[in-house]
């Protein structure tokens, strides 16, 4: 009796070891070859703030989950349907931007204030795939693909600089807002 006592405690140790690492787990990486994913609003978070302070995170994703909440539903107008913020991670640093699109060509412009990164598809020119060719004025380049969120208005993506390095895209009036 006294070894399942001194065993309980040990046991639910373990449990919640278990169970805090399954929470704080990331999510399967995201199918960016689909259409849409469903991305939570704590998902665009965690990228949005991933260079802030860990004192200050906690601030900045419940400023950007209270902004996408808000503004999620709000009716857009038809230009805000093919144009609107584009936030990318290169190389850790944080560049700001916009976007444009329609079904067959989109481009983002993108700048941390000193450099400034432009990408494009196009299928009219060829592109069999929605892959963002870009290129920085300091010389980088890379591809990037991205794919909306089941409102269809906002959404995520990757990068890959040619030099190995990878980063995160946020895009959307709901998903790029709060502290950003």
């Amino acid at each position: 009796m006294l070894l399942c006592a001194t065993l309980l405690p040990f046991g639910l140790a373990i449990a919640l070891a278990i169970a805090l690492a399954s929470c704080s787990a990331n999510r399967a990486p995201v199918d960016l070859n689909l259409v849409f994913v469903e991305v939570a609003p704590l998902d665009y978070a965690r990228i949005l703030c991933q260079l802030e302070p860990m004192a200050e995170r906690h601030t900045c994703m419940t400023s950007v989950v209270g902004h996408y909440r808000e503004h999620r539903n709000l009716e857009i107008s038809p230009t805000e349907a093919v144009d609107g913020p584009f936030v990318a991670f290169i190389d850790k640093q944080l560049y700001r931007g916009r976007y444009v699109s329609n079904p067959f060509a989109a481009a983002f412009s993108v700048s941390n204030g000193r450099t400034i990164c432009r990408g494009r598809y196009n299928a009219f020119a060829g592109d069999s795939r929605p892959v963002f060719r870009f290129r920085c004025n300091d010389g980088r380049e890379g591809r990037a693909q991205i794919v909306l969120d089941q409102t269809g208005r906002n959404g995520i993506g990757k990068l890959w600089m040619a030099s190995g390095s990878t980063g995160d895209i946020v895009f959307g009036y709901a998903a790029v807002g709060g502290a950003f």
